[in-house]
């Protein structure tokens, strides 16, 4: 038997460590905390999924605002990336027109707001910068130039194959409650594909929630040009519950889930109705927006994204004592579902309840309780929400096709829906 050499083994391990941490770095990520209301969606459907269709009309919107009172320019570049999102092998000049590492120009000073802001959003393509190959794309935004402020994913799709999605009760009997699969079909229509069980790899997400992807999905089994993605528990998502909801479209009025609103010459306070855990209780379908939000405001009919105001948001979570070796967070599309210090919530032993306010802008919110212990450090929210089958999660399938000897991998296809639709 060849003898292993100590050196290639290390350099194997040091190639998977920056390979992890490459995709970790690609997550969607707001670094710097004076950054607030980050948006990235397709022009058409700002609830959708930030993917562009190569060739046709529209774009990817990424909009945010700027609280620190600077008068602060924003840089932006774009970075290939493969399917596992590592970083990608071509050359600028072969995905790209124009120039990369531009200016965001569109910015605006808010107006009638007790927080003052500077709103920027940015289109792409524009006349900067066009993109001619599909794939996975982060774009990141920089301070001045070169402070990483943001990161986000989206991607640009061929329209190659056509996806059918199943939904299901998962296979396995322990997780037939709590789970839902994910059963899909892919027709490769008129596409030569050589060797589809190499060539070709699926991506499956939940919710938007990256850091719970199923990632490099190869076909489970080919008949003629149709390839079957029927696994069992492989592609099973926990269900979760339907979202917890606020509205702050209006500070004037309050809505069915605020206790109360305060009112100062500098800032507004909104306290909602003190939360519980759902992990136990019978599961009941509500209208929501699957974790994220919309930014609105009902008091001016203006430009919400320089005419919202924001407000000091405070939850309250109830409890007779604390969880035991676990943190608590508040947990939704507005903060990336990334468990950070600033949305950990603090334990009062006076009310027997945790504590947070988080400053939001005016809209309309989705969120989550979720527990986080040791590392890695991601969210668990069955103690809080609990998980059920029935619920109505949003789901996107990424088809992606590496031929042999490419050195990119396309997405051929692309297939969002939701899961039991009614």
């Amino acid at each position: 038997m060849m003898k292993r050499s100590p050196f290639l083994f290390v350099l194997f391990l040091l190639t998977i460590g920056q390979a992890v941490n490459a995709q970790e770095d690609s997550y969607n990520t707001i670094y710097l905390s004076f950054v607030k209301s980050v948006k990235c969606y397709p022009s058409s459907d700002e609830l959708a999924e930030p993917i562009l269709r190569l060739g046709q009309s529209g774009a990817i919107i990424l909009s945010f605002d700027d609280l620190s009172g600077d008068n602060s320019n924003y840089w932006y570049v774009i970075e290939q990336r493969n399917a596992d999102w590592s970083p990608g092998q071509l050359s600028e000049f072969e995905w790209l027109d124009g120039f990369n590492n531009n200016r965001i120009e569109q910015q605006s000073f808010s107006f009638s707001a007790r927080t003052q802001y500077m709103h920027h959003q940015l289109a792409i393509p524009n006349r900067d910068i066009q993109i001619k190959k599909s794939g996975n794309y982060l774009l990141k935004v920089y301070l001045n130039g070169d402070e990483l402020a943001i990161t986000r994913r989206f991607m640009v799709v061929e329209n190659q194959v056509v996806i059918a999605p199943i939904t299901r009760q998962a296979a396995m009997i322990e997780k037939a409650q709590t789970h839902q699969e994910i059963d899909f079909t892919v027709d490769l229509k008129k596409l030569e594909v050589r060797n589809p069980r190499q060539e070709i790899r699926a991506a499956i997400v939940q919710n938007g929630y990256w850091q719970g992807a199923v990632l490099g999905v190869e076909p489970f089994f080919i008949r003629d040009r149709v390839l079957d993605f029927d696994y069992q528990d492989r592609l099973a998502f926990p269900g979760g519950k339907e979202f917890r909801f606020f509205d702050i479209r209006s500070l004037q009025n309050r809505s069915e889930r605020i206790e109360d609103m305060r009112q100062s010459q500098y800032q507004t306070d909104v306290y909602l109705f003190g939360d519980r855990s759902r992990a136990y209780s019978s599961y009941l379908l509500n209208a929501d927006a699957n974790g994220k939000f919309v930014i609105q405001n009902f008091d001016i009919g203006d430009d919400a994204n320089v005419y919202a105001d924001y407000a000091n948001v405070h939850f309250r979570y109830e409890k007779p004592l604390p969880f035991d070796g676990s943190d608590l967070y508040v947990l939704g599309a507005f903060n990336d579902f990334q468990p950070w210090t600033d949305y950990r919530m603090e334990y009062s032993e006076a009310d027997h309840a945790y504590h947070l306010n988080i400053l939001l802008k005016q809209g309309y919110y989705n969120y989550a309780y979720s527990l986080v212990s040791g590392e890695p450090y991601l969210p668990d929210f069955s103690e809080t929400e609990g998980n059920w089958y029935e619920t109505e999660n949003d789901y996107t399938i990424i088809v992606y096709y590496r031929s042999l000897g490419e050195r990119y991998d396309r997405i051929i296809g692309s297939r969002s829906f939701k899961s039991f639709q009614r």
